[in-house]
């Protein structure tokens, strides 16, 4: 049975969010039915673990002249708008002839100018293309010119946008994608054994006696992902509960490296000291989250969806989330953890609290959340719903092909 090529292409070759996602679904893709390649503009994290999952890796897409414009910039700096034509279509050009040359059968696009790029080429080529969407497409992330690219390019280039939650999808509807190209495939997550254990010497290593209190957030130290409200609520908790310790875990991102300095100040300036434990970046940030009792999400944007909560039912941590973007698709008010308005350093203090004051609740909690993970987003069905998704997107003549020749390979094992 001849496989489908299907080529991935990615702009970013750091591991985050999104990478990481991406690579637990070529890690599960059905490789009797896919044969997946990644285009990527240089040698990173994301190559060296797509290589050891067997998957054929393409550089130089897009050129780093590309990759060096900032998304925002296009609606504000004049000369990023006059070079972006050519190096665009340079790369787009580059592109097209490498699917068409290596035999691509589908294009899936999995970040914002991936999507760009990526679904000018595959149309170029002729092939289907298939966004993976991770963002809300709305002013707060991206410039008004880059919202009429999105809106022109999903519905001119893309067969189809896979939103990666009902936010999303409402998101890029308001924005003018036709609604009949936009599914909601929601990201997954693996199913945990051993958390007892791993949380048992996670807390060893931290010096976390059995019943000390401990909650934490966890991901990039970004200004929109709300660290300062954490730290202002911690304050709070901390007069109620003084033996709590309290986790920043993560690092900063290029051009903010500044921020953990600024965070510390503020720990300082509360009077927190000791009580807040700056983990820096940490490989695999599971066995700390298991440390926990409960996991914050304090972003002040509405969030897409939040892997780090779903990682967390998947420990059976109960959650104290903002409410906004896809969050309330995850978190259940009241069963599976606590939603408070983004920005409200208080309201998140009370629902800590709560989950701290409520040992018995704040564990069936979790147990419920950690159950809904592992049916409603079990990272095995998130990846069939998607193959099913991509296959769906071959012209009718290359599926009638694949079907005969099962069939022709079905046929002698019935005769026997």
């Amino acid at each position: 049975m001849e496989t489908c090529r299907i080529l991935v292409v990615n702009h970013a070759v750091e591991t985050g969010g999104a990478e990481r996602v991406l690579l637990d679904f070529l890690r599960r893709l059905d490789r009797s039915r896919f044969e997946p390649g990644l285009a990527v503009p240089c040698r990173g994290p994301l190559v060296e673990e797509a290589e050891g999952l067997g998957v054929r890796v393409h550089l130089g897409f897009p050129s780093r002249r590309l990759l060096g414009i900032r998304r925002k910039s296009l609606g504000s700096d004049r000369w990023a708008i006059a070079a972006y034509p050519f190096h665009f279509l340079a790369t787009v050009l580059r592109l097209a002839l490498l699917i068409r040359r290596e035999g691509y059968h589908l294009v899936l696009t999995n970040s914002a100018k991936a999507d760009i790029y990526g679904s000018l080429a595959g149309w170029l080529a002729r092939r289907p293309v298939a966004w993976r969407f991770h963002d809300l497409a709305s002013p707060e992330t991206f410039s008004r010119f880059n919202l009429w690219l999105l809106r022109a390019f999903a519905t001119l280039f893309s067969r189809r946008v896979l939103a990666i939650s009902g936010a999303v999808r409402e998101a890029l509807l308001a924005l003018g994608v036709p609604g009949e190209k936009v599914r909601v495939v929601y990201n997954g997550v693996e199913r945990r054994e051993g958390v007892e254990e791993m949380r048992r010497r996670a807390r060893m290593e931290w010096g976390l006696p059995g019943d000390l209190p401990a909650v934490g957030l966890v991901g990039r130290l970004v200004e929109w992902k709300g660290p300062d409200v954490f730290l202002r609520a911690a304050a709070r908790v901390a007069e109620y509960f003084p033996d709590a310790r309290f986790f920043l875990v993560g690092d900063a991102i290029f051009g903010r490296e500044d921020y953990p300095g600024e965070l510390r100040e503020l720990s300082r300036s509360l009077g927190l000291g000791e009580k807040v434990v700056f983990t820096g970046f940490l490989k695999d940030p599971l066995p700390t989250m298991a440390a926990l009792d409960c996991l914050v999400h304090a972003s002040v944007e509405p969030e897409p969806l939040g892997m780090v909560i779903l990682e967390a039912m998947s420990l059976g941590l109960p959650v104290v989330a903002t409410r906004g973007g896809g969050v309330p698709e995850v978190v259940e008010e009241g069963i599976t953890g606590l939603l408070v308005p983004p920005g409200n350093e208080e309201e998140l203090a009370r629902a800590i609290c709560w989950m701290l004051s409520h040992p018995r609740e704040r564990k069936e909690m979790g147990e419920r959340g950690r159950k809904r993970a592992g049916e409603a987003f079990e990272v095995g069905s998130r990846c069939r719903e998607m193959e099913k998704e991509l296959l769906a997107l071959l012209p009718r003549r290359a599926r009638r092909k694949r079907r005969r020749e099962r069939g022709h390979e079905a046929a002698p094992r019935e005769a026997r």
